[in-house]
């Protein structure tokens, strides 16, 4: 798999996830991207965050103990920032706004859906978004958007934009349009973190963009 270091210190690892590569270990016994950073690296490495198998973009990942959990703060108190880029099939009600829903995981299925805030099960997911582009391809309308994440739950954007009307491209467990077909890159990618360095305390930005599957419509335009 074409993984690449984008930044690496005694501290902390910043690394772009190909598509269909598992974060870490999972019941494929395929190889993982934690496993492979691991083998880099000589020793373990903390696992700050994660993406779904067919999401790729940036990750961290801590080298040290107290780099883990510094960053792992910044998480929970919302300063570790994350964007996305999508490929949307249809419209969101606004140019730009927010999703907010309450979620549920199917643990038998590993699907997430929307579901009432009386659901005790529920967590609440919030996610920002900004559309960028909208075009015509193929007689079927499509929205290049760049999202925030608020809060971090299961197949959060891909459940939310889905309930909005506007499933992702190439979504084969949310978006119908691509559950039958064969093998497509989902559009979904991991292009910006935003954080404060563990040790130096110094802020830092990484970005990279999505040039494959359906971003490559939006290439040009």
């Amino acid at each position: 798999m074409d993984w690449k270091i984008i930044f690496e210190d005694e501290a902390m690892l910043v690394v772009r996830k190909p598509q269909g590569m598992p974060t870490q270990a999972d019941k494929t016994g395929d190889l993982d991207l934690l496993s492979a950073l691991q083998q880099h690296c000589g020793h373990p490495l903390g696992l700050v965050h994660r993406l779904d198998r067919p999401v790729g973009g940036l990750l961290v990942f801590a080298k040290t103990k107290n780099a883990e959990m510094a960053l792992a703060k910044q998480m929970q108190e919302g300063l570790l920032e994350k964007r996305y880029h999508t490929v949307l099939c249809g419209r969101l009600p606004q140019e730009k706004g927010s999703l907010i829903n309450y979620l549920k995981k199917n643990m038998r299925t590993n699907l997430s859906e929307v579901v009432s805030s009386k659901d005790k099960m529920a967590k609440k997911a919030v996610l920002h978004y900004q559309v960028l582009q909208t075009i015509t391809e193929e007689d079927q309308v499509l929205s290049y958007v760049e999202i925030q994440l608020e809060t971090g739950r299961h197949h959060q954007i891909r459940v939310q934009t889905c309930h909005a009307g506007a499933p992702i491209w190439g979504d084969k467990k949310y978006n119908p349009l691509f559950q039958r077909g064969g093998r497509t890159e989902i559009a979904l990618w991991s292009y910006a973190l935003k954080g404060v360095h563990p040790i130096t305390k110094k802020p830092w930005y990484f970005e990279d963009f999505p040039r494959e599957g359906a971003f490559q419509f939006f290439a040009g335009k």
